[in-house]
């Protein structure tokens, strides 16, 4: 009986022998997993940082949003040959009110490489984002130029010339007599379009029988704004030629010609560089698609603040490319 008990005893003391030494076995291979995935996490971080080792950001308001995409992608395409992260931020929403400064105290807080920043006419008194060591963050302008403000460089058009381009583009598609309409959207009175518009006028101002009717939207939703136009084009007799000098106003532009079954019967010259401004071309209802390429200027502007990055120095001013398409809604 006893002998008995005793080999009872030694087989529930080599089975608990064995669970331990398993646990143990288990624990083992736990740990190991665990440090391994955790010199996998360490190692994909390093690595994610070596990538990011400079972050730049495109800002701008919230209703330039259009405009600024395709700046950011011209940026974007070179970010892995700076070793950079690119951002765009420009707001939530087009009925948001961020300040051109709100934007740049933005930068600030996330203590940016780089800023490329779109101006508007009222931008003239910011005060610069400072990084860590209290120094102006390295900064390229587009929009308006706003010769007081530091900045590195400048990149843009010549406005007063896009204006006598896009006069001479209206005269070639109605001929010395007709009937356009020019969008313009509230707010834009900067130098820029104020240079655009005189240098247009100015071209059309030998061609008085040549009738052009201007039409400025308030700053409202995309639907107000849709139904609008909709209505003023409707009400229009012997319509030819629509006439948009910004990207929004050019989408709009030929949601509105679809809407009303105008496509092919109402040309429209837009100014645009987006897939939807090229889409409208590529079917025929924008008839002529005239840009400032905005990717180039993207793509420049990530050129001249490594340049200034790198070696210290940057062109102060840079040409933007102008970029005309023919051929769209014949």
């Amino acid at each position: 009986m006893e002998k008995m008990k005793k080999v009872g005893a030694d087989l529930v003391r080599r089975t608990i022998e064995f669970l331990l030494l398993a646990a143990i076995a288990i624990m083992a291979v736990f740990l190991a997993a665990q440090f391994a995935t955790f010199q996998n996490e360490d190692s994909n971080a390093q690595s994610a940082l070596r990538q990011r080792s400079r972050n730049i950001l495109v800002l701008g308001k919230s209703d330039r949003k259009a405009y600024l995409e395709q700046v950011f992608l011209g940026a974007k395409s070179l970010a892995k040959a700076n070793d950079a992260a690119v951002s765009l931020y420009t707001g939530t929403s087009d009925t948001q009110d961020i300040s051109t400064q709100a934007l740049l105290n933005y930068a600030s807080y996330l203590q940016a490489d780089g800023i490329i920043v779109y101006l508007e006419g009222l931008d003239s008194n910011l005060e610069i984002p400072l990084n860590k060591q209290a120094k102006p963050i390295p900064m390229v302008t587009i929009g308006t130029y706003h010769p007081n403000l530091p900045q590195l460089s400048y990149i843009g058009a010549n406005y007063s010339e896009l204006g006598k381009i896009t006069g001479k583009e209206i005269i070639e598609q109605i001929g010395q007599s007709g009937k356009a309409i020019l969008l313009e959207s509230s707010g834009q009175n900067d130098a820029n379009n104020s240079n655009l518009m005189a240098g247009l006028l100015g071209t059309l101002a030998s061609h008085p029988e040549i009738s052009v009717k201007t039409l400025q939207f308030e700053k409202a939703s995309s639907f107000s704004k849709e139904d609008n136009l909709r209505q003023q084009l409707a009400s229009e007799e012997g319509l030819e030629l629509i006439v948009s000098l910004t990207e929004q106003n050019t989408i709009l532009a030929a949601q509105s010609i679809r809407d009303l079954n105008l496509a092919g019967k109402v040309k429209i010259i837009g100014f645009g560089d987006s897939d939807d401004c090229r889409s409208d071309f590529e079917k025929k209802i924008v008839t002529e698609l005239i840009s400032v390429k905005t990717q180039d200027i993207g793509r420049r502007a990530m050129t001249e603040l490594f340049e200034y990055l790198e070696n210290g120095y940057a062109n102060s001013f840079v040409s933007a490319e102008v970029e005309i398409l023919k051929g769209g809604g014949e």
